[in-house]
């Protein structure tokens, strides 16, 4: 009776692997080695509306993808990456984006012994809740500093009881379960996934989308110069173009004394501002080469720069004033004790 069974079961386990696999576009495989299935059902819960996880024995998967050949191309594809502890995940969503949710996010993981530490242990100060006993003695071991309140254990101070790259020993891992502490994290990665038709490997799936967009922005703004500097009309970069030619041909008119309405405002500016210039020069070599009428406007010009110049004074000595009485603020009443 068994032998007839367990095939059974098996065939069952097939057919709904199948039935999965057809009903998702984007077919991925996740290494679930080194993770318990606590930390699997959490990671299932939070991506219950965006993927699912389906796992069974190696050769049960390479089963329902055999069968599959002829109703999915390329699924084949997947079978060399069907290696060690792995499971299928399945999802409508962007690979990419799934991936990359994946590196991101992970769960709390408990320490196992024997477990090599990927991060330092740290026991921050916290009441265990644990009656005094025996226990002092093996958390003083660990080097915990520890003290009875309110009739329990208290660590009174932060310590590392397990380095980076340790094996965590027996003791550390029971103590850890006992404190409810979850020291590690863990997740799924994506290792391949399969869409239309193509296989994409893991190095390719994971992607800093800030860093992305930037290098996008970066690309843009270079085709858009490019666009400009080479004169390639487009919708984006025409009004650049045409406002980059009209400030040319405004350059060219008043460097060049081409009278039109544009230009002769700025060309008369131009041009009072050199003949100020000049005979400020005179008036300082013989003040009588320079009119009466001429001296009043340089006088009033001088008036104004030297105005503007203790106007921008003012401000910066009104600038440093407030950094100063913000800095005796931050300094608080101990500053007064000195």
């Amino acid at each position: 009776m068994n032998t007839v069974k367990v095939p059974e079961k098996k065939r069952a386990i097939v057919e709904k692997l199948k039935k999965e696999l057809k009903s998702h576009p984007i077919i991925g495989l996740v290494m679930i080695d080194n993770i318990g299935a606590r930390v699997v059902q959490k990671i299932r819960a939070e991506l219950r509306k965006d993927a699912k996880i389906i796992m069974a024995k190696n050769t049960l998967m390479r089963k329902a993808i055999n069968e599959l050949k002829d109703e999915i191309k390329g699924i084949e594809k997947l079978m060399p990456y069907i290696e060690g502890p792995c499971a299928f995940i399945l999802t409508h969503k962007n690979p990419f984006k799934l991936a990359t949710y994946l590196n991101k996010n992970k769960v709390p993981a408990p320490a196992k012994a024997g477990q090599i530490a990927p991060n330092d242990i740290v026991i921050q100060p916290m009441n265990t809740g644990i009656p005094p006993g025996p226990v002092i003695s093996e958390l003083q071991s660990l080097g915990l500093k520890t003290r009875i309140e309110g009739g329990q254990i208290r660590i009174a101070e932060p310590a590392t009881i397990t380095k980076r790259g340790e094996k965590v020993n027996r003791t550390v891992a029971l103590l850890l379960r006992r404190l409810n502490i979850d020291p590690f994290e863990a997740g799924l990665k994506l290792t391949v996934a399969f869409e239309n038709g193509e296989i994409i490997p893991c190095d390719m799936l994971v992607i800093n989308f800030e860093e992305f967009e930037q290098k996008i922005q970066a690309a843009y703004m270079s085709a858009l110069n490019l666009s400009v500097n080479a004169v390639i009309a487009n919708k984006i970069s025409l009004p650049l173009i045409v406002a980059t030619a009209y400030q040319k041909a405004m350059n060219l008119a008043v460097n060049s004394v081409i009278f039109n309405s544009r230009s002769l405002p700025l060309i008369a500016s131009k041009a009072m501002y050199h003949g100020i210039s000049i005979a400020t020069k005179l008036q300082k070599v013989n003040p009588e080469l320079i009119s009466e009428k001429i001296q009043k406007k340089l006088s009033m010009t001088a008036t104004v720069e030297t105005q503007t110049i203790i106007t921008k004074e003012k401000q910066v000595s009104e600038e440093k004033t407030e950094e100063k009485e913000e800095e005796e603020e931050d300094l608080g009443l101990g500053a007064l004790f000195g």
